[in-house]
């Protein structure tokens, strides 16, 4: 799927939930965090730590049908997956549709952005800053493009949610079972009485089977969901939200006004930022504006050269975390 299409996040489960377990509690995560009604997503594991690429599932099946394919036969697989990885560092990953800046960390895609042009240098270096590089150690001058080739496989597919392979199985089972025992009048009529007992019996056996297995899936996602207090108490310990979602609630203030971010810096909970303006600035409206968004608070600003400039500093409110 074109990465265009696609949402990246990265996940850092508890190291006390069981490797059998962690699919169950990542798609409890994934499902509160993916803006898409229907979520579909693969997964490249590492450990504990999950780098996650989601889409809408329900537009996924659409536009695979209006293909003319079966979206039931078909697996869907984002583009990054099926082009050649790096084991450390970032690049600007050439895509079908645009551009992709990644951060790999030993072998693992962490951060990715995603641009539908080259970016400027100046929207590169926020796009590391923000991907929690060290930019006194790191060279921030955009890179060249990195056209990777287009592997025959994808490195990493999974994603496929237990409950959906299960149904796939149990579907093609009890097909079988039902064929079995449309036939057995016909073999009984035949005077095939005894392949008719044989055939009950191992349908008999399959069904049980089935009902065992089930109960286990069951049992495994009862499990998952208990995990989900200890999960979200861990998560708890970072009290303030992401830089990304940060980052979106300043811009929505700033969107459409012929303002720039000369300067971001942002230190557990506070943040310092400069916007620039050809014409003055209110420093008021913006104190104000920042003010009512719930992410900001004690917003104080002073006034640049000819109030072009204006330097605010604020905290960022802690997040509260669901009880569930």
């Amino acid at each position: 799927m074109s990465r265009k299409f696609l949402r990246q996040n990265f996940f850092e489960l508890p190291d006390n939930i069981p490797s059998a377990k962690r699919k169950g509690a990542l798609d409890l995560l994934v499902r509160k965090w993916s803006p898409f009604a229907v979520t579909a997503y693969t997964t490249q594991w590492a450990g504990h730590r999950a780098s996650v690429y989601a889409w809408d599932r329900d537009q996924a099946n659409a536009d695979v049908a209006a293909a003319g394919y079966n979206p039931k036969r078909c697996m869907v697989c984002p583009e990054t997956f099926i082009r050649e990885p790096i084991s450390d560092g970032f690049r600007l990953a050439t895509m079908a549709d645009g551009f992709e800046g990644q951060v790999w960390r030993q072998g693992l895609l962490t951060t990715t952005r995603w641009w539908e042009s080259i970016p400027s240098a100046r929207d590169w270096s926020m796009y590391l800053r923000a991907a929690g590089l060290d930019l006194n150690q790191t060279a921030v001058d955009r890179p060249a493009p990195v056209d990777s080739p287009l592997l025959a496989t994808p490195w990493a597919v999974t994603g496929t949610p237990v409950t959906a392979a299960w149904a796939f199985v149990q579907t093609e089972r009890a097909a079988a079972i039902a064929a079995v025992v449309v036939a057995a009048p016909f073999l009984y009529l035949f005077g095939q009485a005894a392949a008719l007992s044989s055939a009950t019996a191992a349908a008999e056996s399959t069904m049980a089977e089935m009902a065992e297995t089930n109960q286990t899936v069951r049992v495994d996602r009862s499990t998952a969901l208990d995990n989900l207090d200890t999960i979200e108490s861990y998560l708890s310990l970072e009290p303030f939200p992401p830089q990304f979602e940060i980052i979106a609630a300043a811009s929505n203030f700033l969107r459409d006004r012929n303002l720039t971010i000369a300067e971001w810096v942002y230190d557990n909970g506070n943040l310092e930022l400069t916007i620039a303006s050809p014409a003055p600035l209110d420093s008021t409206f913006y104190i104000e504006t920042f003010e009512k968004d719930g992410h900001f608070s004690d917003v104080s600003g002073t006034s640049g050269v000819q109030q072009k400039t204006l330097r605010l500093s604020m905290r960022i409110t802690p997040q509260v975390w669901p009880i569930q």
